[in-house]
Parts: structure tokens; sequence; C-alpha cells
């Protein structure tokens, strides 16, 4: 299994609606004005996806089950899929950080055990068993404690990068898609992917938040309290993409490139925009 499968089983079921709980559940929150250290640090090696098209097919085919075998169980193949899946999560930091080579490798698998951790919640979450479910607790206080044990290997520089990239499953995953659809129209470079996935994970992590406070996720609110939860949910979510796209125009200076990406942008954030819609209406 190579690094494009490895996503290809990792990253659908984040992508579902039910990833919109997660990133309620699990947002983090990064100051705007670290942005511009970030954006502008060297960028690490290539891990883009194949197409466009090709990976919506791969999206079409995940399975939860898969995620949690994959992560849980792993054999050999699996195991060094899931490594090389973690190492491209996590390339801007690596490339980043000035580690010793022992230090690396200390960081290197407390980043392993943060992201099996973080999967298994994530499957347990989603799943119908209530042992799974109550197991939740336990595994949650596991991963803040591995997220204090990376922040602990880390310089303190490098903490605000990793604050962005640990919960950037789902945005990493779309930049590369975006990537792969782009590269034989106008090539995205590593520095401009990495400005595009750090300034669109800022305004993210702010939405993640208006959506947590909106309490629209909530099973106890009738169906006219929805509706008006919907409405900021739905004002926040625009304003971040409009955010976004500003920001990010300042980093990109091919105009086809920035025009394909807000092509791209805008039909993703629309097809969450009618998932959101769709629960607030009871569709």
């Amino acid at each position: 299994m190579n690094l494009m499968s490895a996503r290809g089983v990792l990253i659908p079921a984040a992508l579902t609606f039910a990833g919109v709980l997660w990133w309620a559940g699990r947002g983090s929150h990064v100051a705007p004005e670290v942005l511009a250290s970030i954006v502008n640090s060297s960028a690490g090696p290539d891990a883009t996806l194949e197409s466009l098209e090709s990976s919506q097919r791969e999206l079409a085919r995940g399975d939860t089950a898969d995620l949690a075998e994959f992560a849980a169980e792993p054999d050999d193949t699996s195991e060094a899929s899931f490594q090389d899946y973690v190492a491209g999560k996590y390339r801007f930091l690596f490339k980043e950080s000035r580690l010793s080579p022992l230090a690396s490798a200390a960081l290197s698998k407390t980043l392993l055990e943060r992201e099996r951790t973080a999967v298994a919640i994530n499957t347990a979450r989603q799943s119908s068993d209530s042992a799974a479910k109550e197991s939740i607790p336990r595994q949650q206080a596991e991963l803040e404690a591995l997220d204090r044990k990376v922040a602990m290997l880390l310089p303190p520089g490098d903490l605000a990068a990793f604050e962005v990239l640990k919960d950037s499953d789902v945005e990493q995953f779309q930049l590369d898609d975006f990537a792969g659809g782009a590269s034989n129209v106008a090539p995205v470079s590593e520095a401009d992917k990495k400005a595009i996935l750090y300034t669109k994970l800022v305004y993210r992590q702010r939405f993640r938040q208006v959506l947590a406070d909106s309490r629209f996720m909530r099973e106890d609110l009738d169906a006219a309290e929805r509706k008006l939860a919907f409405a900021d949910v739905r004002r926040a979510l625009e304003a971040s993409r409009d955010s976004y796209l500003q920001e990010v125009r300042q980093y990109l200076y091919n105009d086809e490139q920035f025009a394909l990406l807000s092509n791209y942008e805008t039909t993703e954030f629309s097809d969450e925009l009618e998932k959101l819609r769709r629960m607030a209406y009871g569709e």
C-alpha cells in the first residue's frame, strides 16, 4: 500500500459529514499573527495525490471499518504506509524543525502514537458499539497527554506549526486534491501549498469555534432553534471562505492558479454548506 492508498483509507471517513462533529470536538486555536512566520519558513518534500477526479473516486470508496483496521492492527505493509501518512501530514513541521536525529526519532514515534489514538477516537465516535464509545474519554486523555509530549519535544518556535497541522487531515487531503487537478495547468509548488494550507487552517479553526458555540450540532435543539443556529453557522462558513481566499491571494502570484483554487474551494464550501442546510431543515 503506497502513500496515496494510505491516505485513501485514512481520510474518507473524516470527509463524511460526521467529520464536522469531529472538527467541532477537536478544534485547536492559533492566533492569526503566527501565520506570517509559519508561511514564510521553508517547505518540505512533495506528497501530491494523483488528480482531482481519481481522488474523488477514492473518496467514494472510503470505509470507517477499513480505517480502524488499518490503524489499530497494522501488518508490516500497512504500518509502513501509516508511517508514510504521518510523515506526509507533518512534513512541513519536520522540515522546519532543527532537531537532532535522536530528537527527531522521538518526535516521529510520539506523532505516530498520537495519530493512531486520534484515528481510534474518530472511529469510536462513528461506531454504534457502546464499549467503543465508553473508551472515548480514556482515549481523549491519552491524546491530550501525547499532545503535551509532542509540545515538550518541539522547540517553542515550532509549537504553532504543530497546532495548525494536528487537525488538518481534511484540509491536507483537499489541498493535494486541488494540486493534483491543477498540476497540468498551473502546478502548485511546495511553498504555495504550505501558504494555502496554513492560511486555510487559521480560518477553518475560527469556523469550528463558531460551529461549537452555535450549539447547531446538539441533539436537544428543536426545529426552529436549529434553523436559527444554522443562520449563524452559514454566515461564519461564508466569512471563513471569503477571508481565506482574500488572505491567500497575496501568496499566489499566478492568476490562473488562484482562479482554479477559488473555483475548487467555492465548490467544497458550497457542498459543506448544503450538508449543513439539509441537517438544519431535516432533509
